[in-house]
């Protein structure tokens, strides 16, 4: 009987010990998760912010286009594209924010505007490389009289 007791007791042991470890494992597999999520949740944060903030530089560009034509001339030729200067743009920390109108090669009544939000605080991805991340948009305005009106997103 007593090596029967002995066995019990060994068998209890390695079971103990296999529920140890799994619940050891599944509470770093949940720390790295929640590491993981808080990464994604800034990564996302920053690209929103620099999405946002060309918007506001095209938005503001546009705004003064539609108050007048001649807000930002000489307008760029047709086929070429001016970077203008549309004032102080409340952004966040390290964003840099370069706005342009573009005449698109046909000329005509229509006008290209754009903005680019580049992040200039440094390379988030730790591969060695430096990558410059940015969130350019651009917008479709068109001549009425002495003014352009918005016309779309592009």
């Amino acid at each position: 009987m007593e090596c029967k007791g002995t066995d019990e007791r060994g068998t209890i042991s390695a079971v103990g010990l296999c529920a140890l470890t799994t619940i050891l494992l599944i509470g770093l597999a949940a720390v790295q998760f929640i590491r993981g999520g808080a990464g994604v949740v800034s990564e996302y944060e920053r690209e929103m912010q620099l999405r946002l903030a060309a918007e506001s530089g095209v938005e503001t560009l546009a705004a003064r286009l539609e108050q007048t034509a001649t807000a930002f001339d000489p307008l760029p030729s047709p086929g070429e594209t001016r970077e203008v200067d549309v004032g102080v743009i409340p952004l966040s920390e390290k964003i840099e924010l370069h706005t342009f109108v573009e005449m698109p090669a046909e000329g005509g009544r229509f006008l290209y505007v754009g903005a680019a939000a580049v992040d200039v605080g440094g390379p988030r991805i730790p591969d060695g490389e430096h990558w410059l991340r940015a969130k350019i948009v651009r917008a479709q305005m068109e001549r009425k009289r002495d003014r352009y009106v918005w016309r779309r997103w592009f």
